[in-house]
């Protein structure tokens, strides 16, 4: 597939930390011109955020952020606004994860921004979905996508095991992956149409995904069992062993 696929393609990038931005990576990846809309002063709340600050690159920021040319915009002010609906008018995509109290204060609502560019793809990450008593509420991959769809709770193979923490970005990254799956597929519907509109996608949905199999045998009024432990697993070609040299190994069939 060539590196250009999307060269010509304008992207509003206009989110922070992880999910949305590496959204707008991926089609960035694929040629992409991305513009990241960023508070001045500060930047992304992820700058910086990598373990090794002596390191000589930011390298969790260029995971997420690489391929981008940055623009800071304050948007808290009627200037800023202007200057993003300006942008926006002729963009093909625009991506954001702000809570969507503060898009509405700041005019980054689709109902606001999609009215200036009948071709703009609305591309809206949440943590807990865009409808319901939750929708208001921010959250992190540890929190939406981790602990509330089951997952933290199912690696463990008891109750009385102590809880698992995520790893950083964990649900992150493969929820931006659908993000860009939900934009591609309206990409392609514009071309049929030459209708823009929005698409949503939040770290819940992608969690329940991630976690289906054990969601629909609730669903369906089963139990789920806990995880075994190695000594427990039915099926010696279907576990985990050490070896003598002190390293792990994984048996399937």
């Amino acid at each position: 597939m060539s590196e250009n696929l999307f060269s010509g393609l304008k992207v509003v990038d206009c989110a922070s930390w992880i999910a949305g931005p590496a959204a707008a990576t991926i089609l960035s990846d694929f040629g992409a011109d991305v513009i990241k809309i960023e508070p001045p002063g500060v930047g992304d709340p992820w700058r910086g955020r990598g373990p090794n600050p002596k390191a000589p690159t930011d390298y969790y920021w260029q995971l997420t952020s690489r391929n981008k040319r940055s623009l800071a915009i304050d948007l808290k002010h009627d200037e800023g606004r202007a200057a993003l609906h300006r942008l926006v008018s002729g963009a093909d995509v625009f991506v954001t994860n702000f809570p969507l109290p503060v898009r509405e204060r700041l005019g980054l609502a689709h109902t606001q921004l999609l009215p200036l560019n009948p071709r703009l793809i609305y591309a809206s990450f949440t943590a807990y979905g865009e409808a319901g008593e939750e929708a208001a509420k921010t959250g992190f991959d540890s929190t939406a996508y981790w602990a509330r769809t089951g997952l933290m709770d199912m690696v463990r193979a008891y109750d009385s095991y102590e809880p698992v923490r995520s790893m950083p970005g964990m649900g992150d990254h493969p929820s931006a992956t659908g993000l860009y799956a939900a934009i591609v597929t309206a990409l392609y519907r514009r071309e049929k149409t030459g209708q823009g509109g929005l698409v949503q996608s939040s770290l819940l949905q992608n969690g329940l995904w991630a976690n289906g199999c054990a969601v629909q045998t609730r669903l369906f009024g089963d139990e789920v069992p806990h995880r075994p432990t190695r000594l427990e697993v039915p099926n010696a070609l279907a576990n985990h062993y050490r070896t003598r040299d002190d390293r792990w190994c994984i048996m399937a069939l």
